[in-house]
């Protein structure tokens, strides 16, 4: 396999070289030599093609690969047909060539294949939907958020995320309710990024999901929302949840300044001297009912 893409390696730059060389040419060479530079150029994509569509396992490593070096959008069919290869290998160079390309009816495939299991092809496929123009890419994705495959609602969220398209709101305040808590944490993540104030009481909901990365992630995008409303109910964080209890305390310095803290490090304080004296209390208690029932 490395042999392989070393070769193509070299002929991608001999290739790149001729056609710097072309500029050296004198006026009247250079029409004929370009002509002659750009036929070989779409017999090497050709051959690339082919060995993508016929090849074992190795060749189409080797042409997915050379066909991300060379874009050309004559490859498009052949490599959206490649995002479905059993090789992950092949699948990641294929992604990263419809990238290159940019040819747009690809993108609902390349959306598609956001399902992906392997991590590593899933990121060159979401970077690849990432060269697209932003505006299509929002829509296109957008629509990604209602399908039945969690992989695909999760990175359909983060990327919406990235993109900070408000347009993508509703929707991702939407999926706060979805039933897999690693697609709620990239809805939050998203919606932090994004910094609506429209979602400020969903977040607030949020602090109360069950999956502690889905509070943490909520505490983070109240504390970019800089609203006071979210002062009440991470002050009750500090209070109900020890774990998150230094996310909160930040969020809450962050949206009312350091002596805002000193009450509720106060109540802190005094809540732990009680919880004390009770169990104190509690232990006693125990401890007469028994000398009672021994004697």
């Amino acid at each position: 396999m490395v042999d392989g893409i070393d070769k193509i390696d070299i002929l991608v730059h001999q290739l790149s070289q001729l056609e710097e060389d072309l500029d050296r040419l004198d006026s009247g060479s250079q029409e004929p030599a370009r002509t002659e530079v750009a036929s070989v150029r779409n017999e090497i994509v050709d051959l690339l093609m082919q060995a993508l569509q016929e090849g074992d396992v190795s060749a189409r490593r080797g042409a997915a690969y050379g066909l991300s070096k060379l874009p050309d959008s004559r490859a498009v069919n052949v490599l959206i047909h490649a995002l479905e290869d059993e090789d992950d290998s092949v699948r990641s160079w294929a992604a990263e060539a419809l990238g290159e390309i940019g040819d747009e009816s690809s993108l609902e495939y390349l959306v598609k294949a956001l399902k992906e299991e392997n991590p590593y092809v899933a990121y060159n496929v979401t970077r690849a939907i990432g060269k697209f123009p932003k505006g299509k890419v929002v829509e296109t994705v957008s629509c990604a958020l209602e399908v039945s495959d969690r992989n695909t609602r999760r990175r359909a969220a983060k990327l919406l995320g990235e993109l900070r398209n408000k347009k993508s709101v509703s929707r991702l305040s939407a999926l706060l309710s979805d039933a897999d808590p690693a697609v709620r944490y990239e809805a939050v993540e998203a919606l932090r990024k994004l910094g609506d104030i429209k979602v400020l009481g969903r977040l607030i909901s949020a602090l109360g999901d069950e999956s502690t990365d889905v509070r943490y992630g909520a505490i983070q995008a109240l504390r970019t929302l800089g609203d006071k409303r979210a002062v009440e109910p991470l002050v009750r964080i500090c209070f109900e949840n020890e774990d998150l209890r230094v996310y909160a305390l930040e969020a809450i310095k962050e949206l009312c300044g350091e002596e805002s803290l000193k009450p509720v490090l106060e109540a802190l304080s005094e809540m732990q001297v009680l919880i004390h004296q009770i169990s104190v209390r509690v232990l006693n208690l125990r401890d007469k009912s028994s000398q009672r029932a021994s004697s």
